[in-house]
């Protein structure tokens, strides 16, 4: 555990650093701002004791401000400008600092922000198949956020306020010793206040953010599926669920609330009577003599100047609860190591053929429960291998594992005769090409979904893709046209139209192998035929891997494979295929084919 909490603290340490200049700068401004609220009671001392009462000034104080016996109106002139000064330089002080620290605060969240959703976007699709990216995002908005707060309130509330205490605390035991130590016997009482409340708001925000967390995540997750929520009239169902986890929430940030609350006024009251014991002690030693009137106001001015940085203090225990509590929740999945990784030496050829073997492969989502099993074959530019078989036989696996979204647990998988694992990862995946069964779009103009295809593409580029693979006459049928803005995940585009934006996305990318996911099996018949001329041309002269459950879409593939419980049972042409019987023949009928449809072919003859 210390070894994860010294791993947060180096972490956060390296995003402080890289505002270390802004830091220091505040943090100076903040120290100058303290030393000038040390000095601010001055005035009023010599204004009570040597302009009102005419004591004489003491020797330093003679060497620098005028004699009150003899020019009583210019000393309190001079004060009363020394009081003026302090307070513009006081104000002055504090613009710049709040600046500074402010500005170093929202960048550290910048780069904190940046540098984590990096690492979230390059996981494993396992383990975002495993988290709801509600919670994903709960994290990298508000536990950052959490975070940025900690470190501005450390500049802004922390650092000036401890400097401003202490240096009291020193002026005090130097200007009566014996005052000052009974001023000082009320510390002990607040550390213990503040180390009891610290430890319980930690825990009660740890357990807000928890049920922020899920709440924003299942939250999401509704908001995503609304339409299946309205198709089965479940919305009083997500009601009594969203209150639920509402509810939830809401005790524990009571409970939190409930802490805090108490916190500042534990403060308050050992500050108040700190404060009335110090007053009637100093009273006593004013009337003895063995203090000024003036020395009394200064003890009283420092005795209000510490409440209010008490006070702050006590606040910001909030926030460093929620700090360490945010810190923790983002070093959970910082401390998570993508499964699927570049390796040290990862290389990045010059030129990709496109041929794919797939040696003894095997795989499974979990141990001992295998998905794919001994699975081997080739795949080359030019040709089309169809991958059959019923839902849950490893057709998308297979998919998956070409792609490189996961490793096999025994065998290779190879492109051009290199392992995948040897290859650079962003290599491998802009030279393979996937058009999915149901296309992801983004929140974005048309032109813009196409052009995702191929780092730095144009509008002109995505226009041009999308004429080369057929589809043109498709989009700009669309009101606005290119620049018409997609809805959340293309829900406001029909099946068809978003897979033409697929595999115009498709032919702009630089790919030598394309991944067709049942990119047929949701449109009606005649967007089925223009969806399959628009695949021919995405799949002229690359290797294409077809995922088929419809059989007349794979009856003129170059190698049809039949997979069953994740292995191969029969390979071949659709011809050699009915005639062997078996399981594919047995499908065909089942399915009411008994002759080939005219032939649909993926790829042009070379």
């Amino acid at each position: 555990m210390s070894d994860r909490r010294s791993e947060r603290r180096r972490w956060l340490a390296a995003h402080l650093r890289r505002e270390k200049a802004r830091l220091a700068l505040g943090a100076t401004a903040m120290s100058m701002r303290a030393a000038v609220l040390l000095l601010l009671p001055w005035p009023l001392k010599f204004i009570v004791d040597n302009v009102i009462f005419r004591k004489p000034l003491g020797s330093w104080a003679a060497a620098v401000l005028p004699d009150p016996a003899m020019h009583r109106l210019l000393l309190l002139h001079a004060l009363g400008a020394a009081m003026l000064g302090l307070g513009l330089l006081d104000a002055g002080l504090a613009y710049l600092g709040n600046r500074w620290l402010l500005d170093a605060a929202q960048r550290i969240g910048y780069s904190i922000r940046r540098e984590f959703f990096a690492h979230l976007q390059r996981l494993s699709l396992g383990f975002h198949r495993n988290h709801l990216s509600g919670e994903l995002a709960s994290r990298l908005g508000g536990d950052v956020n959490a975070l940025q707060d900690f470190v501005a309130a450390v500049g802004v509330d922390l650092l000036p306020h401890l400097l401003t205490i202490s240096g009291i605390l020193a002026v005090m035991l130097a200007m009566n010793w014996h005052y000052g130590l009974m001023t000082l016997a009320v510390a002990p009482v607040l550390v213990w206040i503040a180390r009891h409340f610290a430890a319980e708001i930690k825990a009660a925000a740890r357990r807000t953010r928890k049920a922020e967390g899920e709440q924003s995540g299942a939250t999401q997750e509704v908001l995503s599926n609304v339409q299946l929520v309205q198709a089965f009239a479940r919305e009083d169902h997500e009601d009594r669920r969203f209150e639920e986890r509402a509810s939830t929430v809401l005790a524990a940030a009571l409970r939190s609330n409930h802490l805090q609350a108490a916190f500042a006024p534990a403060m308050n009251l050992a500050i108040a009577v700190a404060t009335g014991v110090i007053a009637w002690y100093g009273a006593t030693l004013v009337i003895r003599g063995a203090l000024t009137p003036g020395d009394l106001l200064v003890f009283l001015a420092y005795l209000r100047a510490i409440a209010t940085p008490a006070r702050q203090i006590a606040k910001a225990g909030r926030v460093f609860g929620r700090a360490a509590v945010a810190l923790e929740r983002i070093e959970e999945y910082r401390a998570v190591v993508p499964s699927i990784a570049d390796a040290p030496d990862a290389l990045v050829p010059a030129h990709c053929a496109g041929r794919v073997e797939l040696d003894g492969v095997s795989f499974g989502y979990a141990a001992d429960a295998p998905v794919v099993r001994d699975v081997s074959f080739e795949l080359q530019r030019g040709r089309t291998v169809a991958l059959v078989g019923a839902t849950g036989s490893g057709k998308s696996t297979i998919a998956g594992l070409v792609a490189r979204f996961n490793d096999p647990d025994f065998g290779q998988v190879r492109l051009d005769g290199r392992d995948l694992r040897q290859l650079s990862l962003r290599y491998l995946r802009s030279r393979i090409a996937l058009v999915p069964q149901d296309p992801l779009l983004f929140h974005a103009p048309v032109w813009a979904n196409i052009a995702y295809g191929r780092d730095g593409a144009t509008r002109r580029d995505a226009i041009e893709a999308a004429i080369a693979a057929g589809v043109d006459d498709v989009i700009s049928s669309l009101p606005g046209g290119y620049d018409l803005v997609v809805g959340e995940r293309g829900s406001t585009l029909s099946g068809g139209q978003r897979q033409c934006i697929a595999v115009a996305r498709a032919m702009l990318s630089e790919a030598a192998v394309v991944i067709l996911d049942e990119p047929s099996s949701s449109v009606d018949g005649v967007t089925e035929q223009r969806l399959m001329r628009a695949l021919r041309r995405l799949a002229q002269d690359r290797a294409a891997l077809l995922i088929a459950h419809r059989l007349a879409t794979v009856v003129d593939a170059d190698l049809i494979l039949v997979l069953d419980r994740g292995r191969i049972v029969q390979r071949g042409t659709h011809e050699r295929l009915l005639a062997d019987g078996g399981l594919y023949a047995e499908s065909w009928r089942a399915n009411g084919l008994p002759g080939a449809p005219a032939p649909l072919r993926l790829v042009a003859a070379s």
